[in-house]
């Protein structure tokens, strides 16, 4: 059902959600779990994470588990040297959206990281591992959001509010953000399309 909206969400989440429902209606209707379960609809488990991920676009927390499907599943081979910027690329990008009050892009960028350091141990053969398409999409996308907002909106990686040159850090580390997106582009392109 969450598919048919464009999003992908950990089964932990929606089983949560589900379980919240279930309990809801234990309170307030007087029914028993048994019964509850019956009634609580995938239909009504998408709808709430819905709208809770449509709260996000307006300001509040959505659910840090759900992600956009990824529709591309090709791989392309790409040098582990290269992946190794990258997994520093989403673990830089995830320190500033964490300390900028983002926990959603920085949960996404951290498991970003992780499936590149997971195609990095799995699929290294020869200097080179498979990487997918979709995660090299994303990261660029994400990586260019922060560095974004590091130029736009004030995001530093110290924001404490006193002037310690963190500004010179935070300008040199968009360089270097910017490069990596570039980079993961690169990569990207050799899968064609």
């Amino acid at each position: 059902m969450l598919l048919t909206h464009g999003v992908e969400v950990e089964p932990a989440s929606v089983r949560g959600v589900a379980e919240h429902l279930v309990e809801a209606m234990v309170q307030q209707v007087g029914m028993d779990h048994e019964e509850a379960v019956h009634l609580v609809t995938p239909e009504a488990v998408a709808e709430i994470i819905m709208k809770a991920a449509r709260e996000d676009d307006q300001g509040v927390s959505a659910p840090h588990a759900v992600r956009p499907v990824r529709i591309d599943d090709r791989t392309v081979s790409a040098p582990v040297e290269s992946l190794g910027h990258l997994v520093m690329a989403a673990s830089q990008a995830g320190k500033y959206a964490g300390l900028n009050d983002d926990g959603a892009a920085a949960a996404h960028l951290l498991d970003l990281a992780t499936e590149i350091g997971v195609a990095l141990v799995k699929n290294h053969a020869d200097g080179a591992a498979e990487i997918s398409v979709g995660v090299l999409d994303e990261l660029a996308e994400l990586v260019d959001t922060v560095a974004d907002h590091v130029e736009t909106s004030g995001w530093s990686i110290c924001p404490c509010g006193d002037d310690h040159d963190q500004r010179r850090v935070d300008v040199g580390t968009v360089r270097v953000m910017r490069h990596h997106a570039a980079l993961a582009r690169g990569l990207r392109e050799q899968a064609g399309g």
